[in-house]
């Protein structure tokens, strides 16, 4: 239970204006609804992408909400001190979305402007996680 409590206490929050939107939630929920709410993300991460994350990291997550299967990789991430691989993980399928929408784009042209809003949202995203990133390092010294 102590893992879960300094998890949920997760210093991650740094610049997003959306956060103020949730003021009784705590950072840690606000992580996990940026991450699979496509309309503040830019992307969608469906259970297979979770599990196929999961396996990334080396742990086998059953399938349930989306929501909760990632709080699960992020306490297990945290406990097994992968959170920085996981972030990077979480990247990574960022930018594969990213190189899907500029497909999309390409293959038709008529998209973009839907296909840029996605794509700049997804860009915002990856500047969020590589916000986490640097906390990780700065919170791992305490």
């Amino acid at each position: 239970m102590h893992r879960d409590e300094d998890l949920m206490k997760n210093p991650f929050m740094t610049n997003m204006k959306f956060l103020e939107q949730a003021k009784d939630e705590t950072e840690f929920q606000r992580i996990l609804k940026i991450l699979t709410v496509p309309a503040k993300s830019g992307i969608y991460i469906s259970r297979y992408d979770l599990k196929k994350m999961g396996s990334l990291l080396g742990v086998d997550i059953p399938i349930k909400e989306r929501k909760e299967m990632l709080k699960d990789l992020f306490i297990y991430a945290k406990q097994m001190d992968q959170m920085k691989q996981f972030l990077d993980i979480i990247i990574d399928f960022i930018n594969y979305r990213i190189s899907q929408y500029t497909e999309i784009t390409e293959n038709y042209p008529k998209t973009e402007k839907l296909t840029s809003r996605w794509i700049k949202k997804a860009q915002s995203l990856i500047d969020f996680v590589e916000n986490m990133k640097k906390e990780v390092d700065i919170y791992k010294n305490i």
